[in-house]
């Protein structure tokens, strides 16, 4: 027999009980009664957080165990990537294709400033700095771009060369002859001059002193700068266009395939065990209300987000018959008790 068979054969008095109880908790979740309602519990709510602590309500283990289950050990379902997917499609085409705000509205020079300036005075990026300056990888490719250069400033003037009337018939001229005499001669000197200018950058870089901090952090924000002026008045769209959608997903499944084993690892578990026990260590012993105050949730925050969410659901549960049937559940054990029955009968 369901529930709504056996209320069939309940005693009419507890009938009109259930429904008057119905009836009230309805009104009390409706209209101006709900925001009444709604500010008189934050209050009540409020006056316990005054009375309790952290400690005394859970414990870090509760909350280390949550955060491990969820982070680190939780499946995390295809359609997830396949949602962040789509997002990114969507996101690129309304913010960064069709966006008409420029670079400089979104990221301000001041903050590029100390963004730059930060990054710069860490001492682990000034290390990398250091040894990227000391490093033969450097001198070789310092070597090789200053080959190039002077390669193409020797082509450039060549040409030019070529143009006036003599000096062009002159340098070929030269050229075959030394060919004849010497057939190796253009290369063992492109050999020569490749090894003379390695020889000298190695020495350069070698007898030369190290970057001081300030010079490399006004060096690096110096860059930055003129790299964020040479770019603050182009339009979103137009530096967006050098990113597709595709790219973006591409780099989210790239994100989401190093998360998906990063979190398998000790090490962030450690790193979420460790910042759940500081935390306790740190506020174990406030209060729930003195906890709210730090992280800025005040009354008026609360009452706010109630009036914007709850309102619109209970209208809508209300309307199909869902709330109805969810305080009567609620109350009919109650109202079918030996203990109410007994009251209608007098005992």
């Amino acid at each position: 027999m369901t529930p709504d068979e056996q209320r069939n054969d309940a005693p009419p008095e507890t009938t009109k009980l259930l429904d008057a109880l119905t009836k009230f908790v309805i009104d009390e979740v409706s209209g101006e009664k709900f925001a009444a309602a709604v500010e008189r519990e934050v209050d009540y709510g409020l006056e316990a957080a005054r009375l309790l602590k952290l400690g005394d309500v859970i414990t870090s283990a509760q909350v280390e165990a949550v955060a491990l289950k969820y982070a680190s050990e939780w499946r995390i379902g295809g359609g997830i990537p396949e949602l962040a997917g789509e997002i990114a499609h969507r996101v690129h085409r309304r913010t960064l294709a069709e966006a008409g705000q420029e670079l400089s509205d979104v990221v301000p020079e001041d903050s590029v400033a100390e963004l730059t300036r930060k990054i710069a005075t860490m001492p682990a990026f000034q290390r990398v700095v250091d040894r990227i300056y000391h490093s033969p990888v450097t001198a070789q490719w310092a070597a090789w771009f200053i080959y190039h250069v002077t390669l193409d400033a020797l082509r450039r003037n060549r040409a030019i060369a070529d143009n006036l009337p003599g000096v062009g018939t002159l340098l070929r001229l030269t050229a075959t002859v030394g060919a004849r005499v010497v057939p190796s001669l253009s290369h063992q000197a492109d050999v020569r001059f490749r090894e003379l200018t390695e020889r000298l950058t190695h020495y350069l870089v070698t007898h030369s002193h190290s970057i001081s901090d300030e010079e490399a952090e006004g060096s690096i924000v110096e860059a930055a700068l003129e790299l964020w002026e040479e770019h603050a008045h182009h339009s979103l769209s137009s530096l967006g266009s050098a990113v597709d959608s595709e790219d973006i997903e591409d780099f989210l499944i790239l994100g989401f395939e190093f998360w998906r084993d990063f979190r398998k690892t000790t090490y962030f578990r450690t790193i979420v065990s460790e910042g759940i026990r500081y935390f306790f260590e740190k506020y174990s012993d406030h209060t729930l209300y003195e906890i709210l105050e730090e992280v800025g949730v005040t009354r008026e925050d609360m009452i706010e987000e109630a009036m914007r969410f709850a309102p619109p659901i209970l209208d809508l549960v209300s309307q199909n018959g869902m709330l109805e049937s969810f305080v009567r559940r609620q109350f009919a054990p109650f109202v079918d008790s030996e203990e109410v029955r007994a009251l209608f009968n007098g005992r």
